[in-house]
């Protein structure tokens, strides 16, 4: 029994740290939110390589987006894209200075993804939402957009991020 009580306390001792983390990980994501823009109508206009129109207003009216903001050239985010594939919610990415549009989908071709790909050729939206680092993932719902979180992030880190957005307002 003295063994099955050991296990017991060392499960409860994790599952209060990663509530710790949870939390810690939650208020960062806020702090960095509030320099986003708080409307995504200032993103203006986006289209797809496809030369699809996307309305992130629209489309984030009824349920959370993930935003994923990448790059060709990111390492981390050839970790964390194949998560993005995997997230299963509406997601709108924005491939950051990775050059022109063929480039973009030929490399986006050749790894697969199935996401929506908005290219910032210049960097004007990466401008606009204050990218410094790739990969960052924003939530946006109802309109506006919300925890913004820079550099790895997990298939879970995603999912509770979606769920967090409709509950914080």
């Amino acid at each position: 029994m003295a063994v099955d009580k050991s296990k017991s306390r060392k499960l409860g001792k994790g599952l209060v740290y990663l509530l710790m983390l949870m939390v810690v990980v939650t208020a960062v994501d806020l702090w960095r939110s509030k320099d986003l823009p708080s409307d995504v109508a200032a993103l203006g206009p986006l289209t797809t390589l496809e030369g699809k129109a996307l309305d992130l207003a629209a489309i984030s009216d009824e349920q959370p987006v993930l935003v994923y903001v990448w790059a060709t050239w990111c390492g981390v985010c050839r970790v964390v894209s194949p998560m993005v594939d995997m997230v299963g919610a509406p997601v709108v990415s924005i491939a950051l200075a990775s050059g022109h549009d063929a480039k973009v989908a030929g490399y986006v071709r050749e790894k697969g993804y199935d996401f929506n790909v908005v290219n910032d050729a210049d960097n004007q939206l990466g401008q606009t939402l204050g990218i410094s680092v790739t990969p960052t993932l924003m939530v946006a719902y109802q309109g506006k957009l919300r925890f913004a979180t820079a550099g790895i992030t997990t298939l879970p880190g995603m999912y509770a991020r979606l769920w967090l957005a409709r509950l914080i307002d």
